[in-house]
Order: C-alpha cells, then structure tokens, then sequence
C-alpha cells in the first residue's frame, strides 16, 4: 500500500521565512565581498558597509518578488515568469 504523503515526485514546501533568510543572507555575502574588493581597491573603509546594506535590501526585495510571483502547485521546472 503506498502512502499518498510519502511520494518522491513532490518537492516539499519550503517555509516562506526560510526562503527569506536564504536570499538577505546571500545578498549579505555577495554584495559585502564586492564591497570589501571595492574597500581594497580603492583603499577606503566604508563600501563594504554600503554593499552588505544594498545585498540585504535587494535580498528583501527578491524574497517578496519570488514568494508573490511564484505559481503555486507547479514543480520548480515549470515555473515561467512573464
């Protein structure tokens, strides 16, 4: 007897505030290490500051377009946005 709850073709549900943290925290990292280059570059000490507040902003801003836009009931490879 299979059971319906158990089957590998279904992707699980990922929580909403999970996705959230993903996506501020890669902002976070991405844009603080083109910050820190740029710090190195341009020998300055504020950009890092500046790219990790734009990584965490524009990670905001991507979790809410991702979690608004996104079609419910469709595996990932389906998802088409227009």
């Amino acid at each position: 007897m299979e059971n319906p709850e158990m089957d590998p073709r279904q992707t699980p549900i990922q929580a909403p505030g999970r996705e959230y943290v993903n996506y501020i925290v890669g902002g976070l990292i991405a844009w603080g290490l083109i910050g820190w280059g740029l710090d190195l570059l341009l020998d300055t000490r504020w950009i890092v500051f500046l790219g990790a507040l734009l990584g965490a902003t524009a990670g905001l801003f991507l979790a809410r377009h991702h979690l608004r836009h996104r079609r419910r009931g469709l595996p990932p490879s389906d998802e088409i946005d227009h």
